[in-house]
């Protein structure tokens, strides 16, 4: 039930941009024929600032409190939030129904068999997760030594084929360095939803869009924070958001607090 409430959110998200660029292609022979250069998308600045605010709170988990699966539940919760940074100038990506603090509960639920990855400062995840009407596997490296975190290819596979679902992936790559409550360095990340039949119902030209993806890269400029919340300093997030051949970009720069 916990993956099937997580995956039934990225679902809807993908969806709803997948039959947004479909409406788009359908209106403008230009737009598909535009080929692989990305547009410029819709900036979503509060998204940028949530994915943002989510990564500084797992970092100071893992640094200042040695918490590597917490860290891990709040670092993939700010890559979900990236979902939604860029989207088509058209429309948005998520029905307003679903509710992003539902998504971040049931993925930090469903990571406890994860429990013995963490030994010192390093979660070191070999397809260890999850297993309830679809399965969650995570693997990768998470290590804070010195109070340098990094993401060493940190990935989520979400597979809800064999309960009629999609197959998600989320992967992170990080290089954060703190110092006295303060941070510099760079998250990257990026996912991809198989959608396979679940738009059929939507239309033929719904139905054509298969995978939609998403990606982001933030960069942190000497951000101070306080209990896991940034309090000052500058964060620049350039993403992307691809689906039915064009992939939408935007860039937002966010002040804190």
């Amino acid at each position: 039930m916990n993956i099937q409430r997580t995956a039934a959110f990225l679902v809807l998200s993908a969806a709803t941009l997948a039959t947004a660029l479909s409406a788009c292609s359908s209106d403008s022979s230009g737009t598909a024929d535009a080929g692989p250069a990305a547009q410029q998308g819709t900036v979503n600045a509060q998204n940028a600032k949530s994915s943002s605010t989510s990564y500084v709170s797992g970092v100071s988990q893992a640094v200042d409190q040695n918490k590597g699966q917490q860290a891990l539940s709040t670092l993939i919760a700010g890559a979900q939030q990236a979902q939604g940074i860029v989207s088509p100038s058209a429309g948005g990506v998520r029905p307003a129904n679903i509710t992003l603090s539902d998504a971040i509960g049931q993925v930090s639920q469903a990571i406890t068999s994860c429990d013995g990855a963490c030994t010192g400062t390093t979660c070191d995840f070999k397809g260890c997760g999850s297993a309830d009407g679809g399965t969650i596997t995570i693997t990768g490296v998470l290590s804070w030594t010195g109070g340098n975190l990094k993401c060493v290819n940190l990935t989520y596979d979400i597979d809800q084929s064999s309960v009629g679902g999609t197959k998600t992936k989320i992967t992170l790559d990080c290089d954060v360095t703190t110092t006295a409550s303060s941070l510099k360095g760079t998250i990257k990340s990026k996912g991809t939803v198989s959608l396979g039949n679940l738009l059929a119902d939507a239309g033929p030209a719904a139905s054509s869009v298969t995978d939609v993806g998403w990606s982001s890269e933030t960069v942190f400029t000497d951000v101070k924070y306080t209990a896991g919340k940034p309090t000052s300093g500058s964060v620049k997030v350039t993403a992307t958001t691809t689906a039915a051949g064009q992939t939408y970009s935007g860039t937002a720069d966010v002040t804190f607090p």
